[in-house]
């Protein structure tokens, strides 16, 4: 998949969905499934020598989407994500009856941020395809 300065890879045969901010993909529609890639732009450059500062400000983003979502941040963790450092986070959470988890992880580039999101059923396990968005992300 190509989106706004970047790619990634997903499983053949899934229903793909493009916006002028990201890409997101799904093996159906109507599926819980999901993998997106959606592109924000920065006030400021970021730069590394920020890192501890922005990992805590994202760690307040998270906090706050899942009490917007009535469910709990699970893990925490950095994790390296095109050749840099990244801020990823595991969340549960219930919608109609369904039990979901939701992976985001947040890098940032210059005056971007990326916003790499896998949301699966958690009856079903964690898809492969969650695995492959962090591993084949790539900035062009």
């Amino acid at each position: 998949m190509r989106g706004s300065g970047f790619t990634f890879s997903t499983p053949v045969g899934w229903e793909v969905a493009q916006s002028p901010t990201g890409v997101s993909v799904s093996p159906q529609k109507g599926s819980e499934t999901t993998v997106a890639v959606t592109v924000f732009r920065l006030v400021r450059p970021f730069r590394p020598a920020l890192w501890k500062r922005a990992s805590g400000e994202l760690d307040g983003v998270a906090d706050r989407l899942a009490r917007q979502l009535h469910g709990t941040v699970e893990k925490q963790s950095t994790v390296h994500v095109a050749l840099a450092r990244a801020r990823q986070y595991e969340l549960s959470y219930e919608r109609d009856g369904t039990s979901l988890r939701q992976r985001i992880t947040f890098a940032l580039r210059g005056r971007r941020e990326y916003e790499l999101l896998c949301r699966w059923s958690a009856a079903d396990g964690e898809p492969d395809a969650c695995g492959l968005l962090t591993t084949s992300f790539r900035l062009l």
